[in-house]
């Protein structure tokens, strides 16, 4: 069966039978903070974020089953006057469903959620190392930055 990309409602995401072993999953692949480990999406905020259209969620299915998620945020970016970019703030397929041409779907519906905005670019973050990161430049994506991170707690 073929994936299907569509957007999706935070209720579409949370209330999917897929949904806490898909956030497993990401955790394990992209999570580099270990203290966040356990922790789980805040419901709320996504939902508020949808809500003021600032967050677009996309979901792949196959057949009923919820098998990734992208979440696209659309923000001003007041150093250059204002303009729109777009970021992949989740975008993730569950490794069982790679192979079927999920992923390359996914992003694609992401550009597509960017340019109905209005929004000239599209940021993708990828973990380190990950297979993402290998992907992407074939994709026509170009590396512009590399985000560190410092923990900063106790």
């Amino acid at each position: 069966m073929e994936p299907v990309v569509r957007p999706i409602t935070a209720a579409e995401a949370f209330d999917s039978p897929t949904f806490a072993a898909l956030c497993d999953e990401y955790r394990d692949e992209a999570l580099r903070c270990p203290r966040m480990f356990g922790a789980l999406p805040d419901r709320a905020w996504y939902e508020l974020c949808i809500a003021a259209g600032m967050l677009h969620p996309l979901g792949v299915f196959v057949g009923e089953e919820l098998v990734g998620l992208c979440a696209v945020l659309i923000t001003p970016v007041p150093h250059y006057d204002g303009r729109l970019i777009a970021t992949t703030e989740t975008l993730f397929v569950a490794e069982a469903h790679r192979a079927g041409g999920a992923g390359q779907r996914l992003l694609r519906a992401a550009e597509q959620v960017a340019r109905d905005n209005g929004v000239d670019g599209l940021y993708v973050t990828a973990p380190s190392g990950g297979r993402l990161e290998r992907i992407l430049p074939h994709a026509g994506y170009i590396e512009t930055n590399r985000i560190f991170f410092r923990e900063l707690g106790e």
